[in-house]
């Protein structure tokens, strides 16, 4: 074989390929990988046939490539399960900031809707108080109303929104609601 005779090729794979093959395939557990396998370690016999070790000591020349190509494969197999956790990882990530905007947006477009169902008073005591940050008393000033009214305005147009939400907000939008209720009671 040494000597480029294909024969004498075709003699050695037919005796060593089957124990090969069964070798690899313990390690691999999968048929296809392993006459992959095989056949790339025949290819690499062939191609360094003029090796002074593959002379020196065929059959174990032959197990230790083997097992080069095996470790190789689990290697690749190692990276390609990172990569593929990375990739996996990356497109969770960008899923979770997607469907955040989308019940984020939800929860404003309920939000809005809620405060159009309100009087016109309501709407101008919310917007000045929540929305632009008026005191009851500055609020009351610019309505020019007393600042108890405005305070009971509010009471009954957060009464009116959480009804509103409640009967109309699906699930992940009303905990979106309520985190933000929680957030602005303990940020006060």
């Amino acid at each position: 074989m040494q000597s480029g005779n294909e024969e004498a090729f075709t003699l050695l794979y037919r005796h060593y390929s089957p124990l090969l093959y069964t070798n690899i395939l313990n390690m691999v557990h999968d048929q296809l990988t392993a006459e992959e396998m095989v056949q790339d370690l025949f290819t690499r016999i062939w191609r360094n046939r003029n090796a002074k070790a593959m002379g020196e000591n065929f059959q174990g020349y032959l197990y230790r490539v083997a097992l080069n190509i095996v470790h190789d494969f689990f290697r690749k197999l190692k990276r390609d399960q990172q990569l593929f956790e990375h990739f996996q990882h990356s497109i969770a990530e960008s899923y979770k900031h997607i469907e955040e905007g989308v019940n984020s947006r939800e929860a404003t477009e309920t939000l809005i809707r809620a405060i159009e169902q309100l009087s016109p008073q309501q709407r101008k005591v919310y917007q000045l108080v929540r929305e632009e940050g008026y005191t009851y008393k500055k609020a009351a000033e610019i309505m020019n109303i007393s600042p108890l009214t405005v305070k009971e305005y509010l009471s009954s147009t957060t009464q009116a929104i959480r009804r509103y939400i409640v009967r109309n907000a699906d699930s992940t939008t009303f905990l979106l609601f309520a985190l933000l209720a929680l957030f602005q009671l303990f940020s006060k």
